[in-house]
């Protein structure tokens, strides 16, 4: 009976090779015996892609072999000016491709096709409308930095935010009226004659490598021709001293006509007052706007309150450093005082770096014009005001913790400046610590999601370890 009952076990069930999807015994070359089957969530997942090309129509290849022509279309008009009467462009590129792979569109080849196209769309048109979105990003700048302000009036003194936004928005649009009319002439003035002086300069430059005997020596060894040399040397700068004058002038274009330039005058206040009363509903759109750690966004509140301070911080030391500069230049009679003082100021947003690019070039444009003495005196006034800086300033008054290393702010430093240039190394600092804060909130997320895969021991040990 024993035998009888196992012989017809086992002639009752199939054999293990007979089943459709495998025994637990069956040994695969891709799965030992004994090891369990997978499941047919598993299966479907690992088949999924190739099961759905299998079952793809004609028409459906058609969809996406046209779809992927178009994203390659799309490249090649973003990246190759249109010509003249050309009828394409890279929107209607995007519409059209948009439109063939949309009946795809859960499929997850198909919405990664949509998602690279509409991303690479997005930076298009921000890069055509970069002159707008400077003015709108300038804007919600200072709405940024005034808003302590206008809070301030609104909680302390009961001023309806509405007032104390237009009180802002007047103080500031009042103090850049000023600077233009103040200073922007005498910079104008200094940049021109920093020009013409230099261009007047190379004649003596050329007399001096002529007569000098450096270049005789580099030419008997065969290293340079010397009238190739001073010929080189003679138009680079000139080059380089025609540069200036022209900036201003493509400055001066930019503006546009004098209706443009007049429109634009009386748009910025408006914008600033509309941004500065809505503030808080509009900085909420946009926090909305990036991702989640956890559900939260705690680590924008944090990033936005670390650049925040560093932007004040920073604009009140770098104007301190401008008016101390330029005014104890002006009392040694340093020629160029003001731009060299507009120098360390802009350039004191740069950590490091911004010193010793002053010291370097003011050095070298007192030397020139006003002999070794204001040369001196230029490198006093600038060790005094660093001093300055690092004793009572910065302490007093950048109460804020950026929490980077020394090594990492350089880095920083480098890789923005390599890739945007100056305005790169502007923001490096700021920009460096929103994505350390953004790294920081997602690292801890993700600890935070492998806890709840610890075993109960580990856990609980997790929870009564005492905070660092």
């Amino acid at each position: 009976m024993t035998s009888h009952r196992s012989y017809a076990s086992s002639s009752a069930s199939p054999s293990e090779s007979e089943r459709p999807d495998g025994g637990a015994g069956d040994a695969t070359p891709d799965r030992p015996a004994g090891a369990a089957a997978p499941s047919a969530e598993t299966r479907t997942g690992v088949a999924g892609e190739d099961s759905w090309f299998e079952r793809m129509t004609a028409f459906e290849s058609v969809l996406i072999a046209g779809g992927v022509v178009l994203f390659l279309v799309l490249l090649y008009e973003m990246e190759v000016p249109p010509q003249d009467g050309s009828f394409l462009n890279p929107p209607l590129v995007a519409i059209a491709g948009a439109i063939l792979l949309w009946p795809l569109r859960r499929h997850q080849t198909v919405r990664a096709l949509l998602l690279a196209g509409g991303a690479l769309l997005l930076l298009w048109t921000m890069n055509q409308v970069a002159g707008i979105l400077v003015m709108f990003v300038g804007v919600y700048l200072f709405a940024y930095l005034l808003n302590p302000a206008v809070s301030h009036l609104r909680t302390n003194y009961r001023i309806p935010r509405w007032l104390s936004s237009l009180i802002a928005a007047l103080l500031a649009v009042g103090v850049v009226v000023l600077f233009v009319l103040l200073l922007a002439p005498n910079i104008a003035n200094q940049i021109d004659a920093l020009s013409q002086r230099v261009v007047g300069g190379v004649d003596s430059l050329r007399a001096w490598l002529a007569t000098s005997a450096i270049l005789d020596s580099l030419e008997q060894a065969g290293v340079v021709e010397k009238q190739e040399a001073i010929s080189q040397m003679q138009q680079f700068v000139q080059q380089q001293a025609r540069q200036l004058p022209e900036a201003a002038e493509r400055l001066a274009r930019s503006l546009g006509s004098l209706l443009g330039f007049v429109t634009l005058l009386a748009l910025v206040p408006v914008l600033i007052f509309y941004t500065l009363k809505d503030y808080p509903a509009i900085r909420d759109s946009l926090i909305g706007l990036f991702p989640t750690a956890g559900g939260r966004r705690d680590y924008l509140v944090e990033a936005g309150s670390i650049v925040g301070r560093y932007l004040r911080g920073q604009l009140v030391i770098s104007a301190i450093a401008t008016f101390n500069v330029s005014l104890f230049l002006f009392i040694f009679d340093v020629p160029f005082w003001l731009l060299i003082g507009l120098m360390a100021g802009v350039l004191n947003f740069i950590p490091n770096l911004g010193a010793i690019a002053t010291m370097i070039i003011g050095g070298l444009i007192a030397f020139i014009f006003g002999g070794l003495v204001k040369a001196l005196i230029l490198v006093a006034v600038l060790l005094g005001q660093g001093l300055l800086e690092q004793s009572l300033l910065t302490p007093n008054i950048m109460s804020y913790q950026v929490g980077l290393h020394p090594v990492l702010v350089l880095f920083s430093l480098l890789v923005f400046g390599s890739f945007l240039g100056i305005f790169g190394l502007l923001i490096a600092v700021p920009a460096t610590a929103i994505l350390t804060t953004a790294y920081r909130a997602y690292r801890e997320e993700l600890t935070l999601e492998l806890s709840d895969y610890a075993s109960p021991d580990e856990a609980n040990g997790a929870n009564t370890r005492p905070n660092a």
